[in-house]
């Protein structure tokens, strides 16, 4: 398994002139790879970000979320539904020229988005539909995608990993997986470590996180059973740590009810929450 740096600690809109330092630092740390909020990325930051990455053999993923407001794979507006399809696409196209192999997210809906009930049969199909469409652009571009279910106050449609899986087969696709995050299965699952593994073999990618979105170890977010589950059933992919400090994601603030910072310093997060998982591993 490789161990991978979210820059979401740092920022939501990555930018060369000001983030080229971070590499250095997750490359010091001793990081395998670093994982890119793509969504604004410029072509010309892909491009030397993806040069300096091959300099100091980092490995890469890329994430995004669904901003309701533009898309949304359930909305009753087609419009929204149609600019999913083409956000996947334009997504996975910066994926590939970062270098990376993976798109990763909760595409699942709209970040934030809720009907007020349970997600419908009508909903359930738009999803499968819309996201065949999307995700089937992402394989000829040569992306695998990585859904992600997020916990009940973030999202409506898909909270476990067994939901996920049954979208997954149901969808059909090859390229397309799940992302499981351990500070949303903290919530939703019975027993974390028998819900990731029971995903295997569609289980493509792993976000550690803490259960208050801070140091990964620090909480009862990520429980060891699950690091040595995971090995024992023969995850072979990223365990990227995905944390968050305080006001450094302005715009993912609202969705993800981030009021307060973690008494650590985002580079002393990073650098704990690496040692513990190395600790594990």
């Amino acid at each position: 398994m490789k161990v991978g740096m979210n820059l979401f600690l740092w920022t939501d809109s990555v930018c060369y002139r000001i983030h080229r330092p971070l590499l250095d630092l997750v490359k010091g740390m001793g990081f395998d790879g670093v994982e890119f909020p793509v969504e604004t990325m410029s072509a010309k930051d892909i491009a030397l970000f993806s040069t300096a990455c091959d300099s100091l053999a980092l490995g890469r993923t890329a994430v995004a979320v669904f901003n309701t407001a533009l898309y949304n794979p359930v909305s009753p507006d087609e419009s929204l539904r149609k600019a999913s399809i083409r956000a996947l696409g334009e997504w996975s196209r910066k994926a590939v020229d970062l270098g990376a192999d993976l798109l990763a997210g909760p595409f699942f809906q709209g970040l934030g988005y809720f009907s007020g009930a349970s997600p419908t049969e009508e909903e359930w199909k738009m999803a499968l539909e819309t996201l065949g469409e999307g995700c089937s652009i992402a394989a000829a571009e040569g992306i695998r995608i990585a859904l992600e279910p997020l916990n009940r106050f973030e999202m409506y449609m898909v909270n476990t990993m067994a939901e996920a899986k049954r979208f997954v087969i149901e969808l059909g696709l090859q390229n397309v997986g799940i992302l499981g995050d351990t500070m949303h299965a903290n919530i939703e699952e019975l027993d974390v470590a028998e819900a990731f593994c029971g995903a295997m073999p569609h289980l493509f990618h792993v976000h550690i996180s803490e259960s208050n979105r801070g140091t990964p170890g620090s909480g009862h977010g990520v429980p060891e059973a699950l690091l040595r589950g995971l090995k024992a059933a023969g995850y072979d992919g990223w365990l990227t740590i995905e944390a968050f400090h305080g006001g450094s994601t302005p715009s993912m603030i609202p969705a993800l009810c981030l009021w307060r910072s973690c008494e650590d310093s985002p580079h002393e997060m990073a650098r704990k929450g690496l040692e513990f998982i190395r600790s594990k591993i």
